[in-house]
Order: structure tokens, then sequence, then C-alpha cells
């Protein structure tokens, strides 16, 4: 079997939305950083916004970098934009196993805002 090159494995993890691994395989060709940049974010918003998984939010905004605040920024600035493009299936409420409620994506952030230093990322 006949191994892929980088970018090939790039496209195709793009073509997966498999962002998380996106990012690093980019970060790794040293395409240039706002493609980086763009891909981390959707690794970030799909780690928060589609999966509601708290420490792995802080886990990646961490390892890329990112503020609790730039997290807080860049979040509601992604969530805007959805709510704009009509993308609201990632904005509707989910349960949260912690709250036992079902959260909005804004309630969610707020949650992973507030309880930041306590999130054990390890």
């Amino acid at each position: 079997m006949e191994e892929k090159s980088l970018p090939d494995q790039l496209k195709e993890e793009i073509a997966r939305k498999q962002y998380t691994r996106a990012a690093l395989l980019a970060a790794s060709l040293e395409l240039p950083e706002q493609e980086v940049k763009d891909l981390r974010l959707k690794a970030l918003w799909q780690m928060s916004a589609v999966s509601r998984n708290l420490p792995g939010t802080k886990n990646l905004a961490e390892q890329y970098g990112y503020s609790k605040a730039e997290v807080g920024e860049l979040l509601r600035k992604r969530a805007a934009e959805e709510k704009e493009q009509g993308g609201y299936k990632s904005l509707e409420p989910c349960y949260d196993q912690n709250s036992g409620k079902y959260l909005a994506f804004e309630e969610w952030l707020d949650k992973l805002l507030k309880q930041w230093e306590k999130l054990s990322t390890s």
C-alpha cells in the first residue's frame, strides 16, 4: 500500500472534516500562517460548538496559544457568523451532562469561560 504525501493527507483530513488533524498537518507543512490559523479556528469550533467538549476546547486553545479572552472572542465571532449564514444546528441547545440542562451554545460558552481555570487539560 502506497503512503500518501502530507499534502494529500491534509486534503483528505479537510474533506473528512477532521480539522484538529488538518491543523496539525498544515503546521507541519509550514503552510502560510493564515491557513493554519483558519484550520485551527475550525478545529476549535468543532471541539466547542459541535462536540461541546469543555476540557478539549481548553486543551486545543492552549496548544494553539490562545488565551481565555481570545477563545471567548473567537468563538462568539464564529457563532455570530454561523447565525448570519443560517447555521443554527451547532448553536441549538444540547444536553450538558455536568449541569443536567440543555444549553444553547452561548450558555455553554459562558460556562466554559467561567470554569476555564478549573478545567483539567491533562
